[in-house]
Formats: C-alpha cells, sequence, structure tokens
C-alpha cells in the first residue's frame, strides 16, 4: 500500500487507491485531504475550486474519543494564568480517558521548547501578558503533525481567550470551541 493514496469522488463514490497515512481527494468543491489516526478523523479543503462533474465531500472533523470536556480547557487557562509573563506549553493526551500534561520544558518570554507527549490530542501553548491568541509563523512550521492545536493569551484581561485549529501535516482548519470541546 501506498503512503499517500489519491482519490476522486465520482457520484458513484470514491474511485483510487488509498494511503496509509493520507487521501488527496479530488471533489466537485476543490482538493481536499482526509486523514485518520488513533484520536482523529478528519476532511480538510486545501484548494477550494468547482469542479463539474464529480460529488461533493465537505469538511469534518470527528474525535473518535468523543469530544472534550470543556473543564480540560478552563483547567489549561488556569495553569496558563499561574505565570502570564513566559511563554507555556500543555498537551492534552489519551490514554484511556483524556488528561492534561505538562512536559518537560525550557519558557522564556518569547519561547517555549518542550518534549512532546505520547499520545496527544490537543497541543495547547500560550502567549505572554497582554498578547491575543493568534497562530504565528513560527507555530505554522512547528505544526507539522495531524493534531489539533490552541494558541492561548489576553492574560491581562478577566477573561484569557483561545484561537482553536486542526492541523493535518501542514494544512491547517481554523476551529470552533464548540467544534472539539462539550
Amino acid at each position: 500500500m501506498k503512503p499517500v493514496g489519491y482519490l476522486i469522488n465520482t457520484t458513484s463514490g470514491l474511485q483510487g487507491e488509498s494511503g496509509v497515512f493520507y487521501d488527496y481527494i479530488m471533489s466537485s468543491e476543490g482538493l481536499f485531504l482526509r486523514a485518520k489516526n488513533a484520536h482523529l478523523m478528519a476532511t480538510v479543503c486545501i484548494a477550494p475550486q468547482s469542479v463539474r462533474g464529480l460529488a461533493p465531500i465537505g469538511e469534518s472533523i470527528q474525535l473518535l474519543h468523543g469530544k472534550i470536556p470543556m473543564y480540560f480547557l478552563n483547567l489549561a487557562l488556569s495553569v496558563l494564568c499561574s505565570k502570564p509573563d513566559i511563554e507555556q506549553y500543555l498537551a492534552l493526551t489519551w490514554q484511556g480517558n483524556y488528561s492534561l500534561g505538562v512536559p518537560s520544558q525550557t519558557q522564556t518570554a518569547a519561547s517555549v521548547t518542550y518534549e512532546t507527549l505520547p499520545d496527544t490530542v490537543l497541543d495547547i501553548h500560550s502567549h505572554t501578558s497582554g498578547v491575543p491568541p493568534h497562530f504565528s509563523t513560527i507555530d505554522d512550521h512547528d505544526d507539522q503533525g495531524f493534531c489539533l492545536y490552541a494558541v492561548a493569551g489576553d492574560f491581562r484581561n478577566l477573561f484569557p481567550t483561545v484561537e482553536l485549529r486542526l492541523g493535518v501535516y501542514g494544512y491547517f482548519m481554523p476551529l470552533n470551541k464548540e467544534d472539539i470541546f462539550v
């Protein structure tokens, strides 16, 4: 089996050969990337374009263990609020249930380097002080796995804010809290 598959979504279904890691799928809406791992299944539009004669497919994301309880996001924000002047990293993992981990890391006011934890479902890092959350070009370079990503910021405000996205091997899809939390 090939590492990457190339499929066409015809009106009679998908045609072509699937890959081990992910598939490119041409549909009536353009080019999509579909991937699945032990925690997520997702279809992301990477090049929107009208293609006549093919069937639509649409973007989707599914957390295979169910949506993440909202208290994990609240707990993560509480931990990050404890040190608003340095960047920090947290990992939400799955090992029979969701849990929040704090791996070994080196933190400064402008960066954080960390060890990745196995079975990470949601990768969370903070921006310092009053900086609003946004994914930087450094984040785009670093976030090359198949995972959920979050950046938190606005720690000088009463309610810090979070930006979320799905990353599929360098392609990104913005997400709302409701997409992954319950």
